[in-house]
């Protein structure tokens, strides 16, 4: 049995009381980090709570972002810069001169609605003020600085220069303003929710004012447009030109491409009425010139030949005596003899000289019925030929033909006994001439009808086949004409826009006619010294069609008007 020197200690092995053990390590460390966590939870939420109530410390006052608006459509605000999403055209900045205009207006409008009562400054004579914005006053000559015009004199007028006079020039203070039509539902931006969204960042102190102010909700002639008025301002920021139907040559042409040909009625065909051979040649080559009775070839024919022996026994039948019956009978075959010869293309001296001599001739001599040229030779010596066969070809080229194609819109431009110049691409001078058909036919491939130009030719200049360049005059006379950009194209219709007053363009339909120099001819719609738009008309186009699908929305379509009466 061993010792033991410890001494036993009970207490040893038991835990120890609550609070006495030691601590796990780190314990410490997670208290102090999960009293951070809740600080930073608790400030965050105070920061929330005072943003919310627009109190918060953090934030801060940063300049205010740009705006861009359209030039045509100022009610369309946005962001960022772009397009027009009604127009086109390209956003502008909105500058602080823009929005004090804008706040102007506004005044405006509240004046003349009897909200404010306010008084516009007028210039004096001596003074200087802007034609665009007349509430700019200033002693001294300069620029505006709403729009940057120049600034102009104010003269006095005759009430103020002549004495005794108790009239004044009412002042422009107290007459009424006009009242700015508030913007619709169709200018805003067809983008959808990203326009609605540009349109509320907008000031509120802003007028919403429309692109045509006021707008004249009369009847139009030309589908989808109605008569629109627009501002001063508005028209100097378009830049639209004008300008006036008057009459005037519209000095058209017609530019014509075509081929010389020979005058039909100037042309011969030579061929034989009896059958034989060729027995000799005096035209051997295609392109000599030939005058009329001239021989072209002699030919040798059985059946001619037994016709003039035929001729010569019924002539000397003739001379033997008889009874009267007899001798009728006799001079009958005579006639009948000289009937056949004739028809077989002898001719009367001819004739009687077989008759004389007695003795028929082996030999028949073509003889040239035209003056001209050879065209064409389709024999030669010693051949066989026909009455079925052609043999020379013959045409008189001192007077010839152009046949030109004429596109079926120029038709109407295009008229029989008009002026024509031709040219031609082997060079030499300008020849004159005149139209002298226009066949009935338009060809449905090419879509062009032959017009049949006519031309002397006495030196042979022109020669069958060649091309030629004709310039055919349509229009010498005056006649009611419209300058060509003011007339737009709707496809079925045509149209331009007619001012009225300077400010309000109305549409109208036009038929039109030829063209030339730019000018379109009037056929109808429009009166001389009528003013027309020239320039920007696509704009004017699409604030009438943006009028006219306002009106469209609103339910009060120009055909409601014409049909009921309120």
């Amino acid at each position: 049995m061993s010792t033991h020197d410890e001494s036993y200690n009970p207490h040893d092995q038991e835990p120890l009381p609550e609070g006495e053990e030691a601590a796990p390590p780190y314990t410490r460390t997670m208290s102090i980090v999960r009293w951070v966590l809740l600080g930073v939870m608790a400030g965050f939420a105070l920061v929330m709570i005072l943003g919310w109530l627009g109190l918060n410390p953090l934030a801060t006052h940063s300049a205010a972002p740009v705006m861009y608006h359209c030039p045509m459509h100022p009610t369309y605000v946005s962001s960022q810069p772009g397009d027009c999403p009604i127009c086109g055209m390209t956003l502008v900045p909105i500058d602080s001169t823009r929005e004090a205009k804008a706040e102007l207006a506004s005044a405006d409008s509240a004046m003349a609605m009897g909200k404010v009562p306010m008084a516009i400054p007028k210039a004096k004579p001596g003074q200087y003020t802007c034609p665009m914005d007349p509430e700019v006053v200033s002693d001294k000559p300069g620029k505006c600085p709403i729009c940057g015009m120049s600034l102009e004199l104010v003269q006095p007028t005759s009430a103020e220069v002549s004495p005794g006079s108790n009239q004044s020039t009412p002042d422009m203070g107290s007459m009424p303003m006009p009242v700015n039509t508030p913007t619709t539902s169709a200018e805003v931006s067809p983008a959808g929710n990203q326009g609605m969204a540009d349109m509320g960042s907008m000031p509120m102190n802003m007028p919403m004012t429309s692109s045509t102010s006021p707008i004249s909700a009369e009847p139009s002639q030309v589908p989808g447009l109605v008569t629109i008025t627009l501002e001063p301002k508005r028209l100097q920021l378009i830049g639209i030109k004008t300008g006036f139907v008057e009459r005037r040559p519209l000095g058209g042409k017609v530019l014509l491409t075509g081929y010389v040909t020979p005058d039909e009625a100037r042309v011969a065909d030579v061929h034989v009425r009896v059958s034989g051979w060729v027995k000799k040649l005096y035209v051997d080559q295609t392109g000599q010139q030939m005058n009329a009775g001239e021989p072209l070839m002699s030919l040798y024919s059985q059946d001619l030949y037994q016709a003039q022996q035929d001729l010569i026994l019924a002539a000397q039948a003739t001379q033997r005596a008889g009874d009267k019956s007899l001798a009728d009978l006799r001079t009958q075959m005579l006639n009948a003899a000289r009937q056949r010869l004739h028809l077989l293309g002898l001719s009367d001296d001819e004739i009687a000289a077989i008759e004389a001599s007695g003795k028929p001739t082996t030999d028949l001599t073509l003889k040239s019925p035209v003056t001209g040229v050879v065209l064409q030779k389709s024999i030669t010596e010693g051949q066989y030929v026909g009455p079925d066969q052609s043999l020379f070809t013959i045409a008189d080229l001192r007077k010839i033909w152009v046949l030109a194609d004429v596109y079926e819109k120029d038709l109407g431009a295009v008229k029989v006994g008009m002026p024509a110049t031709m040219t031609t691409t082997a060079g030499g001078p300008a020849m004159s001439g005149r139209v002298g058909f226009v066949y009935p036919v338009v060809s449905a491939d090419t879509r062009t009808a032959k017009v049949r130009l006519e031309f002397d030719n006495p030196h042979l200049a022109l020669r069958p086949g060649m091309y030629a360049e004709v310039s055919v005059a349509t229009s010498p006379d005056s006649t009611l004409a419209v300058p060509f950009d003011a007339v737009m194209d709707g496809g079925q219709t045509k149209y331009v826009f007619v001012v009225h007053g300077g400010v309000q363009f109305e549409p109208r339909l036009v038929t039109v006619g030829l063209s030339g120099d730019n000018w379109y001819q009037v056929l109808s719609g429009l009166k001389p010294g009528e003013e027309v738009v020239t320039s920007a008309n696509f704009l004017i186009d699409s604030e009438s069609r943006l009028e006219a699908a306002i009106t469209g929305l609103g339910g009060t379509s120009t055909e409601s008007h014409e049909g009921h009466t309120h």
